[in-house]
């Protein structure tokens, strides 16, 4: 094993605790670390995919009475417009506009979710522009990889125990994660990159099992969601880093 591939088995060693909790963590941090470590876009999606998989596998497997039921236009609008937006990856234009905004707006959910008149308009945004904000949020993903950022305001807008936002991340992230393996592998000739980085998954599943999981199961519901509002702007403050 080499240094350079030490070094990310360590970066998504530690951002698996924080997907532990979350529900996401590993593709909304390692994107811009790995890019930063001067890793092109896909082989960064090589390495972390497997890895955000497998933790959000074991979240939807192990969610039993916390699993709350999804919206059906994660598969009907949602998950194509992934495909589209990986097919549009290389238009960098268009992802630095795309973050700039994603930033912005989880800034201003983070205050949002502080005073609850405003997080019960957000919640009433939501329900009614459900179609139309699922399409954007696979769009985002598949062109950036940070559609999580989106999907975090949904998840927290739309439920208040942490069991039931975590477990309503982790099914989204299984579908996104699921769909860009698929793509990447069937459509853009990139198998050999999830095959040559199965180790990747075996450290975040580790990782979460005898670590990050415990930790959850610690934590109260109120700490919990002042620890995911504090998340959500620190996510934001990432996203408008000009990586």
């Amino acid at each position: 094993m080499t240094p350079e591939y030490f070094s990310i088995l360590a970066v998504i060693a530690v951002l698996s605790v924080v997907q532990s909790l979350f529900g996401m963590g590993v593709l909304v941090f390692g994107t811009p670390t790995l890019l930063l470590m001067g890793f092109d876009f896909i082989p960064t999606l090589g390495y972390l995919l497997p890895a955000s998989f497998a933790i959000s596998l074991l979240q939807v497997l192990s969610a039993r009475h916390d699993r709350v039921p999804v919206s059906r236009y994660l598969f009907l609008l949602c998950l194509p417009a992934i495909g589209v937006g990986l097919w549009l990856a290389e238009a960098s234009p268009l992802a630095t506009w795309s973050r700039t905004l994603i930033g912005g707006t989880l800034l201003f959910s983070a205050l949002v979710r502080f005073w609850a008149p405003s997080r019960n308009l957000l919640i009433t945004f939501l329900e009614k522009q459900s179609p139309a904000y699922h399409f954007v949020m696979g769009l985002v993903h598949g062109l950036t990889n940070l559609g999580g950022a989106l999907l975090a305001i949904l998840a927290s807008g739309t439920h208040s125990e942490k069991g039931a936002i975590r477990s309503s991340v982790a099914q989204y992230y299984l579908a996104f994660s699921t769909i860009q393996m698929m793509f990447l592998a069937f459509f853009m000739g990139h198998s050999d990159l999830f095959i040559s980085n199965l180790l990747t998954a075996v450290v975040s599943a580790s990782v979460y099992l005898l670590i990050g999981n415990r930790i959850f199961s610690y934590t109260s519901s109120p700490v919990y969601n002042v620890a995911l509002s504090v998340f959500i702007a620190l996510y934001g403050v990432v996203v408008l880093i000009d990586f």
